[in-house]
């Protein structure tokens, strides 16, 4: 029975580099939203984002790298490198992991626009001999793996997700099957974004979800859950996560800093614009799935990171499929969400839930959701305001979805060798599946 740990663990985020500065600014309960001055943002409905500025590419990588990439590359490619020094892991070599058997799972939503928009207005201004030969593969949304690809020494499975904002769940999903069916030891799994253009500013608010508040006092803008909520605040960044096979990870003597136990995945198969059904119950039933399958009850889960998009009609509908798959439990176990504390991450948003819950289970603390002054009427949950709240937490369910009613949840356990739970590779020899969509 093939169980998936995480072994480590590279965040880019408006907190900063590293994943303890992204624990910092959750556990704060404080944005680090701020307003935009990557472009003239001034006629735009949202002028605020969570920006990754403590990042310089130039710092980390050589100027011809730079010169053919876009940053959505940079991030991701430095991220995943730092999520493999943190995992102490070594690819190829008498003693490293075999690259063949090892993989790359990335999620994203928007790809390189930063660096096709300087181009195509090169090309409007100057002539199709001045748009540099890198445009296609520098915009293209796979263009973080195949040179994470290059950079790592990696040759197994690689992989690109674009399935709105649960694009990030989606690939730590599959890195997770691969990991279990038996086609990989190792998958590098997460995911980036940088929205930080005009053009794709322009996209994301004719998307309808970004927020128009906070334009004069940033820090206040995104309300997950809130009676002032009134639409996401997005932002740039990546998170990667080593995910391991058990026995690989034991065999190399790795420091596992929790399990991947559960996840699921589903659609709603509702309106394109829309992440889901108002009643929220195919959502749910992925909350339920992924518990299933992770093998615990309700009663055993110790907290929930909850998509909080602060879109009205999201955060409703989250609500009721949270009491859809709780049931009379819903009113008692903490739920937070931590993106209100740097900007909705998008493509890279759950893995960075997830390494956020990595730490919510090593340290037994549910840090507080940002801005979430008074929870709108009949959002009569256990959100957890103002401070940190200590807790007993062994399972915490981490809920994403997108765009067209994609949902996805994953089930993030503190690792225990005699811990029983499903897993795929149970159900393929004749259990009950649990996996959303199936």
């Amino acid at each position: 029975m093939t169980r998936v740990v995480v072994t480590g663990v590279g965040a880019i985020t408006p907190a900063g580099i590293g994943q303890d500065l992204l624990w910092q600014r959750v556990l704060s309960g404080r944005s680090a939203v701020r307003r935009i001055d990557r472009f003239d943002a001034g006629s735009y409905r949202c002028q605020v984002a969570g920006q990754a500025d403590a990042f310089q590419a130039s710092d980390w990588l050589p100027g011809r790298f730079i010169k053919r990439t876009d940053r959505f590359t940079h991030l991701a490619v430095i991220a995943a490198d730092m999520a493999k020094t943190d995992a102490d892991l070594e690819i190829g070599g008498v003693d490293g992991a075999d690259p063949k058997r090892v993989g790359v799972m990335v999620g994203n939503v928007l790809g390189g626009w930063g660096f096709a928009e300087r181009e195509l207005r090169d090309l409007w201004a100057r002539g199709i001999r001045e748009v540099s030969p890198y445009q296609a593969t520098a915009w293209f949304p796979a263009a973080p793996q195949g040179n994470i690809c290059i950079r790592l020494g990696i040759k197994g499975r690689a992989r690109t997700f674009v399935s709105d904002r649960a694009s990030g769940a989606y690939a730590i999903i599959h890195a997770a099957e691969t990991i279990v069916r038996g086609q990989a030891d190792v998958v590098i799994a997460g995911g980036t974004e940088q929205p930080l253009s005009p053009y794709a500013w322009l996209c994301c608010q004719t998307g309808g979800f970004l927020t128009s508040a906070g334009n004069t006092d940033p820090q206040a803008a995104y309300r997950p859950f809130d009676r002032a909520h009134g639409g996401t605040v997005i932002g740039e960044g990546s998170v990667f996560l080593v995910m391991e096979s058990e026995e690989h990870a034991r065999g190399r003597r790795a420091e596992i800093l929790g399990e991947l136990s559960g996840w699921a995945q589903n659609t709603d198969g509702y309106m394109p614009y829309y992440t889901s059904e108002p009643h929220g119950r195919t959502m749910g039933l992925a909350m339920t799935k992924s518990l299933r399958r992770a093998g615990i009850t309700v009663a055993d889960l110790g907290s929930v990171i909850a998509d909080g998009s602060a879109v009205p009609r999201e955060d409703a509908a989250e609500v009721l499929a949270l009491k859809t798959a709780l049931g009379g439990s819903a009113r008692r176990i903490p739920i937070t969400t931590a993106k209100a504390a740097y900007g909705h991450l998008m493509g890279s948003a759950a893995p960075a839930d997830a390494a956020v819950a990595l730490r919510m289970i090593t340290h037994g603390v549910v840090p507080p959701v940002a801005n979430l002054d008074r929870p709108a009427p009949g959002f009569d949950l256990d959100f957890v305001r103002a401070d940190p709240r200590e807790a007993d937490l062994t399972h915490v369910l981490v809920v994403a979805r997108g765009l067209g009613g994609v949902n996805a949840c994953l089930v993030i356990s503190r690792h225990s060798p005699a811990r029983r739970g499903s897993t795929l590779g149970s159900h393929l020899n004749g259990g009950k599946s649990a996996h959303g969509g199936t």
